[in-house]
């Protein structure tokens, strides 16, 4: 049944196109904004500094591209300064703590003289900091998770630094073509830009259905015409194992997402993900919804799902479970699912910007089960966001500021301030 509704969707794309061009020969324009001119101020300045890679770029006649994004955190979290862990990780133990969330390191460029055929490599070497700070603080860093004061080189993956490699064949803006590893077609809030988000942390929703990447194919189309709206689709064969990961060698996972857009405001949606895992089936379906007027944002998600909790793995790693929280205050009389458990998730969010400066507020809701297979059902991790933004430098920098208030089956459990400082050229 699942499967069939991954082909709906599919099918519903491929027939938008039939009364329409498909394949453009229009050239891409180039950006009326772009120069090529260095700044004549500092090089500490980051205008300056993002004119003077654009300059260096056309003066040795590459079309190489190069993008930079730095995310830089300070993290207090009162769960774990009163219970000794946190919710972030097992082993990190991060309830005072500075890490990089984000050091991605992005090369992308054309095929010899030909722009619509392309490359992407996103790296990010500082996935450690945030993601494997060590048993115990203070430890080594490894990009295995785990590691000791005499870790060895051989627990480090260096393929675990990749993100984004994949080729693409954009003939077309209706029907583009991507092989490698990227994020494939899921829900709104994880499929969007990590440098553009509206908070630090991601809802519950988007931790566990979104912001996941594989390898495989995927075919997509954008801003197709369809009288009043237009319409767009991503269709993803992948293997299923998740990031940076060697294929299971089973049955191909695939994903879908279908949207359309009315008057360039208003956006609405749903995803779709059907695989197999090795105790169970994986599969959620979800609908999602954006207005943009002026300065102002309203978004919504629901989405719905089934997953095996012995299937944990860099495919499903996030708050599938409550593997993320692994202390449980116990005055929530929380109990940890476990087995063919179905997790139901939701958040609307609202944002206002005001020149450089952005205000919003996000409520999101995560059931960890509704069905009781062993442990509890029916048990929800609630979220409230706040969130205050600062722009300079025509968005390049982005200073912020979160405060999260978690509360589980209603009962408050603790509360988190995240600080970042972002940097995008």
């Amino acid at each position: 049944m699942k499967r069939l509704l991954i082909w709906l969707l599919a099918a519903a794309a491929f027939l938008s196109l039939l009364g329409i061009k498909v394949w453009a020969d229009d050239e891409p324009a180039q950006d009326p904004g772009y120069s090529d001119t260095p700044a004549a101020v500092s090089v500490a300045d980051i205008e300056a500094l993002n004119n003077r890679i654009n300059a260096l770029e056309k003066a040795n006649q590459s079309n190489v591209k190069v993008d930079a994004l730095i995310q830089f955190w300070y993290t207090q979290d009162s769960y774990a300064s009163t219970i000794g862990s946190n919710d972030y990780a097992n082993f990190k133990n991060q309830w005072s703590a500075f890490s990089f969330r984000r050091g991605e390191i992005s090369l992308s460029s054309a095929l010899g003289n030909d722009p619509k055929l392309s490359w992407k490599i996103n790296l990010d070497p500082t996935q450690s900091s945030f993601n494997g700070l060590g048993i115990t603080p203070g430890t080594n860093l490894s990009y295995a998770g785990v590691s000791g004061p005499g870790a060895a080189v051989g627990n480090i993956n260096p393929f675990t630094l990749v993100k984004d490699l994949y080729l693409k064949v954009a003939y077309s803006p209706y029907a583009t073509l991507i092989l490698g590893q990227n994020k494939f077609a899921q829900e709104l809030e994880g499929r969007w830009t990590s440098n553009d988000g509206d908070f630090n942390n991601y809802s519950n929703l988007a931790a566990s259905f979104g912001n996941k990447r594989d390898i495989g194919v995927q075919l997509a189309g954008a801003d197709i015409p369809l009288g009043p709206v237009a319409g767009q689709y991503v269709f993803s064969v992948i293997q299923g194992s998740g990031q940076s990961t060697a294929d299971n060698n089973v049955d191909k996972d695939l994903a879908a997402q279908v949207g359309f857009t009315y008057d360039k405001n208003l956006y609405i949606g749903s995803s779709a993900y059907d695989g197999w895992e090795v105790n169970g089936p994986r599969w959620d379906f979800g609908l999602e919804g954006r207005w943009v007027y002026n300065g102002l944002k309203l978004q919504a998600e629901f989405i719905e799902g089934s997953v095996n909790t012995l299937d944990n793995s860099s495919a499903n790693d996030s708050v599938w479970t409550p593997s993320s929280v692994p202390v449980i205050p116990a005055i929530t009389h929380f109990a940890v699912p476990g087995g063919q458990i179905n997790p139901t998730g939701y958040y609307v969010l609202a944002n206002y910007r005001l020149g450089d400066w952005r205000l919003g507020a996000r409520w999101d809701g995560y059931d960890f089960n509704q069905v009781g297979v062993s442990g509890g059902s029916n048990q929800e991790l609630d979220t409230i966001t706040f969130g205050l933004d600062w722009y300079q430098d025509k968005d390049a920098l982005k200073e912020t500021i979160n405060w999260e208030d978690h509360l589980i089956s209603g009962v408050e459990a603790w509360q988190v301030v995240t600080l970042q400082s972002q940097l995008y050229i």
